[in-house]
């Protein structure tokens, strides 16, 4: 498949190696040596990405960036640099470019930079072309990760039906939220969702919750009352955590499923209802089942429809829109000012594996919004996890990616000075080159 690319640089013969070199590689490139020639052309041609020199000799290259954001955000542009603009370049990822290369170009690493860019920028089409076929109901389901996506469109086909639906994740991924967006989905929309936490009743309270009882059916049973699948008749019910209920209880669930009935504690006559059925669960029910403590007819009832909701540590993309709108709810409820994270937060929320998911995110920035007295987050404002040297990731310790990045900044701020830095650290020059070695910290990395 062609790709086509737009090349901006004042410099004719770069223009031209550049496009000699793609023309290899199945991209129709166009150049421009000035911003009102890059600005037609960007019109002009659907371009799949911008290599862009920020220098245009009289022209302002990052007002020509912010010009191509907005005539088309979905665009990558990738900034070509020469040493002494460094510092612009990284102006220019905040702004919103996907990368920068330095001058002179390797043509190998560019080109990688180049197709990695155009890949993500794909995917992020394809993910907003799905999204934009479900309804507002989305709204509270934030993510980028196509799994989730593709969860959210099986759902909402889910939703149309009556068939009862058990929804698999670790605890905090976000299975109360999928539940609602189904509910809100159905033509049951109307009425409000009725939810329970299994585990929060005792086996001697949970089946009158579920199911309610008759005036008289026990000492203190002073007037009827509804359980929830009543409360729910003509709506949805989410039942979480159904893994934690006695078999007993499970096999009424499974009876009201089946049969559209329920019988109240101390009750005669069954009770008809149109109940839609949400179960959830963190669990393995088969190894539940192996060990004697799910019914396996109950398992295979709920089996028929299932959606599994990925754990954070598994769609990394989404920790930072996930961040920037708890950081705005956080702001609002609070009437304060939007806080951002740092680099070095942002760093160490990458390589850390988030046991506790979307809600551990959530209360992890809750906390450090409220410590932080500054209009920032840095690593002081973390919880005590965070610098905890047993804090196992997937790939490094989050103490070695605090400590790495510490010593990036302290390089950075004398200027790659090893002595200074060394004694601003409080470690001796010795350490300071071993640890410069552990982690692969070179100059001007």
């Amino acid at each position: 498949m062609t790709k086509t690319l737009l090349i901006v640089d004042d410099n004719l013969e770069v223009c031209k190696s550049l496009i000699h070199n793609f023309d290899r590689f199945n991209y129709t490139s166009y150049y421009a040596l000035n911003k009102p020639d890059a600005l037609q052309r960007f019109l002009q041609h659907q371009v799949d990405a911008v290599l862009l020199d920020l220098r245009l000799g009289q022209d302002d290259g990052l007002d020509l960036l912010q010009h191509f954001f907005s005539l088309n955000p979905k665009v990558p542009i990738i900034i070509l640099t020469g040493f002494a603009s460094i510092q612009t370049a990284v102006d220019s990822i905040k702004l919103g470019a996907y990368d920068y290369v330095q001058k002179p170009i390797n043509f190998q690493k560019l080109q990688t930079l180049l197709d990695n860019a155009i890949k993500l920028s794909q995917t992020r089409r394809e993910n907003d072309a799905i999204k934009s076929k479900l309804i507002d109901a989305t709204s509270k389901i934030i993510t980028q990760n196509h799994r989730v996506i593709e969860l959210c469109v099986k759902a909402k086909k889910l939703a149309n039906s009556d068939m009862p639906i058990l929804i698999l994740g670790e605890s905090g991924t976000g299975k109360e939220l999928i539940a609602d967006f189904i509910h809100n989905n159905s033509s049951r929309s109307s009425g409000e969702i009725v939810k329970i936490n299994c585990s929060a009743f005792p086996e001697s309270l949970i089946d009158n919750e579920l199911f309610g009882h008759e005036k008289g059916a026990f000492t203190g049973a002073d007037a009827e009352f509804q359980g929830v699948f009543e409360r729910a008749d003509g709506s949805s019910l989410f039942l979480d955590e159904i893994a934690e209920m006695p078999l007993t209880t499970q096999a009424k669930i499974l009876r009201a499923i089946q049969n559209q009935e329920i019988r109240r504690i101390g009750g005669k006559q069954t009770i008809k209802i149109t109940t839609r059925f949400i179960g959830a669960t963190n669990k393995d029910l088969q190894e539940r089942i192996r060990s004697n403590a799910f019914r396996e007819d109950l398992y295979y009832r709920l089996n028929t429809a299932t959606l599994s909701v990925p754990p954070l540590r598994e769609r990394k993309e989404d920790i930072l829109v996930l961040t920037e709108h708890f950081l705005q709810e956080f702001a609002k409820a609070h009437g304060t000012t939007l806080k951002v994270l740092s680099e070095e937060v942002v760093d160490v929320f990458h390589h850390y594996d988030w046991p506790g998911n979307v809600r551990e995110l959530k209360n992890t920035i809750n906390y450090a919004a409220t410590i932080s007295m500054k209009d920032f987050i840095d690593l002081s404002d973390l919880p005590a996890i965070f610098l905890n040297s047993n804090a196992q990731t997937n790939e490094t310790k989050v103490m070695d990616v605090v400590e790495k990045n510490l010593i990036i900044s302290t390089l950075k701020k004398t200027n790659y000075n090893k002595k200074k830095s060394a004694e601003i650290l409080h470690i001796s020059r010795r350490t300071l080159y071993n640890k410069l070695e552990k982690y692969g910290i070179t100059e001007g990395k």
